[in-house]
Parts: C-alpha cells; sequence; structure tokens
C-alpha cells in the first residue's frame, strides 16, 4: 500500500481501503479538517500538524483527537510511526494548552513508536515546573443529578446504578462525573493548570480485588473518534493520582452508600479502560485499536472492553 504525497485524503483513502480488505466492508471514513489537522508523509513515518485551533479545542472534537486518529492509522496498519507538530497558543497558561501538552508527553511515554518535532516545546507544561498538583473533588457526590438532562447524563446515571454495569465488571461501588480540573498548590482560580468547569469522567468504579475502572460512556449518535482520546487522558490522570503525582483536595463532603469517593482511587495498583457506547466508529471495530493500546508500555493500565450496551440499557 503506498502513500506519497501530503494530503490527507492519501491515508483516509488507505484507512478505507484497509478496513475493507479485513472486514468485506466498504465504509464512509472522514478523517479531520486538513486546514486544521494537516496528515503528510507517508507508511514509513506520519507527520501530523495541528495549528492552534483544534489544539485548543474539546478532546472529543475529530480535529482535536490526536491520539484516536494516529492510534487508528497505526493499528490498521496505513503507517509504521508518528510524529506530532503544531501551532503554539499566544497565551501558553491557557488551560486547554496545558491539558494538551500533558496529552502530548503522556501520549508519547506510552508509545515509543510516537514522538514529537520540537520537542523543546513541552517545557512549557507547568506539569513540569510544580512539585504540588491537586485535583478538584466534587463538591456534591450525589445519587442523581436532576439539573443534567442531556441523553449522556441520563445514559450515566442509569448505568451508575444499575445491575447490569455491576455484574458486567464486578464492581463494589460507582461513581459519576469525576472532575479533572488540576491546579498548583490547592484548587482555586489562579491555580488553575488545565480547565475546570464541567471537564469530568463519565463512570468509575471499583471492583472486588479494588481495581479501578474508567469508563467513557457515549450515547446513541455520538460515535467520533474522541472518544479513545478522552479515555486515554483520563486513564493517565487516574494513574497519576493512584501514584502520588496528583493529589486529591480533601473537601468532598462523604459519599452515599455504594457510591465511590476520590480519596478510595488513591492507591490502587490496576486501572482498566473501557468504552460503552450503543455503536462505535467502524474503525473501533475488530479490536485492532483496544490490541494497539495494550500494547502500551505502561504496567498499570489495561483496555477493554469496548463493549456495544444492551439495546435495553442504552434505548
Amino acid at each position: 500500500m503506498m502513500i506519497s504525497n501530503s494530503y490527507n485524503t492519501n491515508f483516509q483513502k488507505a484507512l478505507k481501503e484497509e478496513y475493507k480488505k479485513i472486514t468485506g466492508d466498504a465504509r464512509s471514513i472522514q478523517l479531520p479538517d486538513p486546514d486544521q489537522f494537516q496528515l503528510s508523509g507517508d507508511k514509513k513515518i506520519l507527520h501530523v500538524y495541528m495549528r492552534t485551533d483544534a489544539v485548543l479545542r474539546n478532546i472529543q472534537e475529530n480535529v482535536a483527537a490526536f491520539e484516536g486518529w494516529i492510534v487508528a492509522l497505526k493499528a490498521w496498519d496505513c503507517v509504521d510511526k508518528a510524529v506530532l507538530d503544531w501551532q503554539e497558543p499566544m497565551d501558553k497558561a491557557d488551560g486547554n494548552y496545558q491539558r494538551f501538552l500533558y496529552r502530548v508527553d503522556r501520549f508519547r511515554q506510552s508509545f515509543p513508536w510516537f514522538s514529537v518535532t520540537r520537542e523543546e516545546l513541552l517545557n512549557e507544561s507547568k506539569l513540569l515546573h510544580t512539585k504540588k498538583l491537586v485535583l478538584n473533588g466534587p463538591t456534591r457526590i450525589a445519587k442523581q443529578d436532576p439539573d443534567q438532562r442531556s441523553l449522556e447524563a441520563e445514559l450515566e446515571m442509569h448505568l451508575a446504578d444499575s445491575d447490569w454495569l455491576k455484574n458486567e465488571f464486578h464492581l463494589v461501588k460507582t461513581g459519576r462525573q469525576f472532575p479533572v480540573g488540576l491546579f498548583t498548590e490547592s484548587v482555586a482560580n489562579k491555580n488553575k493548570v488545565f480547565t475546570a468547569g464541567k471537564s469530568a469522567i463519565d463512570l468509575v468504579g471499583i471492583d472486588r480485588n479494588n481495581e479501578l475502572w474508567v469508563f467513557e460512556l457515549k450515547a446513541k449518535g455520538n460515535q467520533g473518534l474522541g472518544i479513545i482520546s478522552e479515555l486515554l487522558f483520563y486513564t493517565s490522570m487516574m494513574s497519576d493520582l493512584a501514584n502520588g503525582i496528583f493529589s486529591y483536595e480533601d473537601n468532598s463532603p462523604p459519599a452515599p452508600e455504594g457510591r465511590l469517593h476520590p480519596s478510595e482511587i488513591v492507591g490502587v495498583k490496576k486501572i482498566h479502560g473501557c468504552l460503552l457506547a450503543p455503536k462505535f466508529h467502524p474503525l473501533l471495530d475488530y479490536d485492532r485499536i483496544l490490541n494497539l493500546l495494550n500494547r502500551s508500555t505502561s504496567q498499570m493500565i489495561d483496555y477493554g472492553p469496548f463493549k456495544i450496551l444492551p439495546e435495553v440499557i442504552s434505548a
């Protein structure tokens, strides 16, 4: 399979061809906007360049999900190695940019076939220059949140208390909407490293072996590859919390019975990253991406399953 010139369409064509060769199905696979997310190079080395707008966008958006697309191209045998470069924003302290730098660094640590063009750009990360890094705890640990009316919020609330989730993953406690705002020294607006706001893990759980499950959840109709970028980000954050690189500011209220308190994550020895949705992006078929993620250098994190939700739950 030859990929020669520097247009996204060549890699898009390569993905479609490889998918059809393996599965026998012709699927519509659209790469992100090449004005913001540009792919060049060949099968030996993929060069990815992201403009500022893509760098600062929400992780789950296709144009921002560099991890998802790079992993997909590697897993479907379209590239051997990948190199990332990007356009820096004017404000290097921007919370979205700091989160992006963290993602790049953790992705680089996890996959030796990935590198960055200008490593000096990673020196802008506040994480390299701060001894005390603190995650904000939830202001309330409720059984339900009636203010959230989105499809994903309703599905999330249902799953958190469902026998299906507990039985499927042998969970003894669950939690939802775990915040992942990062701060220096203490939780205060002036100390923000990442954006705080509503940034949170959909669902978490502790199983019988005291192992942590991190669930990334999508409702019907949401099938982007950003789900991979989100899962990698959240499992990295929880790994850094469990290993003491981050700490939780101990101001969370007591958890109701059956709910997981943030303090219970500190010190866990194993983390599982799991995807739940009624339907996934076609490139998540055949476990190619799942198998590649599980070749990560991390000994603490494993991934899977990528589980299709039963219709009775996702409807």
